[in-house]
């Protein structure tokens, strides 16, 4: 086993990814024709803004048990379930999809920073 590995943590991950795969599979079902071709790169660009303001609130102080259990369900399992690498990848090899897949990752990458300085924000 990794060292540092922990049920409690698996249990929370496991919890987390629950919930966030659930909502993601809810916008999913969303029956709307102009939502289903923007769908999963809106769900990947919240999920970056999302996880950019955890991380910064949660770096905000030294790390502590609570934080530690935080990161687990709400980083690595909520959003790790919301958010989806597969279904971005798979748009990504289709041809019609290029410019939605740069748009996604340069979008991704600043809803990220500005999770990330929004977060940051009440630190000083």
């Amino acid at each position: 086993m990794a060292a540092g590995f922990s049920w409690r943590h698996l249990g929370l991950i496991v919890l987390g990814g629950a919930i966030g795969t659930g909502a993601r599979a809810g916008l999913l079902l969303i029956d709307a024709p102009a939502w289903h071709p923007i769908a999963v790169p809106v769900i990947n660009v919240t999920g970056a803004f999302a996880l950019g303001l955890l991380t910064a609130v949660l770096t905000r102080r030294a790390e502590t048990a609570r934080s530690r259990d935080l990161r687990q369900l709400l980083g690595t399992g909520v959003l790790g379930g919301y958010t989806t690498y597969s279904t971005f990848a798979v748009q990504a090899v289709d041809g019609t999809a290029v410019a939605l897949t740069l748009a996604t990752v340069a979008v991704g990458l600043a809803a990220a920073l500005a999770g990330l300085a929004l977060g940051r924000r009440g630190a000083a």
